[in-house]
Formats: structure tokens, sequence, C-alpha cells
């Protein structure tokens, strides 16, 4: 069975409104399948670029949409038991963006330097599949470290460069996962703050919504989060959920995998707002 079908199968169960304890027993099973996938994966054709990057997207894919989700709903109540997620997360992600540096270290020599300087290199369109899963996988490694790794904030402006180029080499890629990518690094940077980074998500967070239809619901659970969560804005804060737990799934089938997993953390989200705001 194809690893995508596995997954439609199982994420909404994993995120169903059953005990903790059968959620947790269902993380098991999945991390189960998903490391032993990866374990499987690593013997493979390490000099295949294409199996190279499908183990990239997995390890990225699972940190985010299955570690780092039951870390988070963990954390709070068992903090020990939450970053015991947080940490296995932290190791794909750092395991995934040493793989893409390699990737495009091998196409482009000067690739790191490059990175740390305004250095020239003439990308391809095809570049913009391994520069994302760069970012992301720095993103990831940021922010499952939960500040263990002050080593890792120094690439927050990196992720913003590989983005922005990515975004000027194909600006449709994946249903506008770019400029969704873009929202969430402009909340975390730090020369962005009060209004103008509410201005720089919210232009972001426009040309998501344009490119992609308005059929991601990850774009409208990311705002709900990065803007109406911090301001404290409980009505906003609903309606942008209620919006992405309405989005018919078989419109953009490309994305379908993102909005199960986008849609089941809006419905906890929305479960668990009372504790967010302070009335």
């Amino acid at each position: 069975m194809k690893l995508n079908i596995i997954l439609l199968v199982l994420i909404p169960i994993l995120f169903s409104c059953s005990p903790t304890s059968i959620i947790l027993n269902r993380t098991r099973l999945i991390s189960l399948y998903f490391d032993k996938k990866i374990s499987k994966m690593n013997e493979g054709d390490s000099k295949d670029i294409n199996h190279q990057r499908n183990v990239i997207k997995i390890k990225v894919e699972y940190a985010y949409g299955i570690l780092m989700e039951r870390g988070d709903r963990l954390i709070d109540d068992d903090y020990s038991k939450g970053m015991i997620y947080y940490k296995k997360a932290n190791k794909l992600f750092l395991e995934a963006k040493h793989s893409s540096l390699n990737i495009l270290s091998e196409r482009y020599p000067n690739f790191n330097q490059w990175i740390k300087k305004d250095l020239k290199i003439n990308f391809d369109v095809k570049d913009t599949y391994d520069l994302y899963w760069l970012a992301a996988s720095m993103a990831g490694a940021i922010q499952s470290s939960r500040g263990s790794n002050p080593y890792e904030l120094i690439n927050i402006p990196t992720i913003g460069k590989l983005l922005e180029t990515a975004i000027f080499l194909d600006p449709t890629w994946e249903s506008g996962s770019l400029f969704s990518a873009m929202m969430s690094y402009s909340a975390i940077r730090p020369d962005l703050s009060g209004q103008a980074m509410k201005d720089t998500v919210d232009y972001y967070f426009k040309k998501s919504l344009e490119i992609s239809d308005s059929l991601d619901a990850s774009v409208f659970v990311s705002y709900a989060e990065l803007i109406h969560k911090p301001r404290q804005e409980k009505n906003d804060f609903e309606d942008k959920l209620k919006h992405a737990i309405s989005i018919d799934l078989n419109k953009n089938k490309k994305i379908k995998l993102n909005n199960i997993i986008s849609i089941n953390r809006a419905r906890w989200l929305m479960s668990n707002k009372e504790g967010f705001f302070l009335e």
C-alpha cells in the first residue's frame, strides 16, 4: 500500500476525539511504520537524487505532521512526554537539512558560500523543490529545538533567502506552498514586529489564497495561530478555523493529505480555544 494511502486512512483516526491513551497508542503504531519506512529508505541508493529527495520529504512531513503535532498536544500537560516527540522530530529535521545541503552543494559547489554571502548563483526552476525542503528542514530544526539549540537561530535569515529564491524561480509551486511558508517565516523574523509583521504576513496570506484558490486549509490555520491567537482575537481565530474545517478535501487532491492534517489541527485548536484566550 502506498504511503499516502496509509496516511489518509490513519491520520483521521489519529487526530479524532478519542481518549488520549488510544490516540497515543495509534501514534506509536504510525511512528513504528514511519521508523521502519525511513530505516528501509536509508538503506536504498544514496546516489539516486530522487531517492534522496523522497527520504528528505518523508522525514520532514513525518516530523511536522505526526511527531511535532503530537508533542504540541502533550507538552503543556506532560512536558517530558511532549519533549520525546520534539527531540525525535529534531533529529529527523537535522538529518533532512544535512541531506538537502548535500544535494544543493553537489549541484552548486559555492552553495554554502551563497548562503552566507551575497554570491550569485544561477538557479534553475528545478531547484525550487530542494530549496523549499531545505528551508522546511531548517525551520523545523529551529521549532523542534524549543530554544535548546540557539545555534539553529542563525539560520532564520537563510530560511527567508531560500524561500524568496524559490518564489522567484516558481511562485505557483505546489499550490502556493512557498507563500504560506513565508507567512510563518515572517512571524519569526527578528527584524519584524507589531504592525509591520502583521502587514507582511497579510501580504503572503493573500498571495497564498490567490494561488491556492483558497483551498489550502493550512493557510487559514497558520493565520489563526500566527496573528489572531497572539493578538487575542478570539472571534477571528474561530472564523479562520471554521473556514479551514469547511474546505472540501476533494477540490484539490494534490494537497489532500496536507488539508487532512491541517483540518484536524483546526479541530483540535477549536476544542482547546478557551486555553488560548484570556476572556
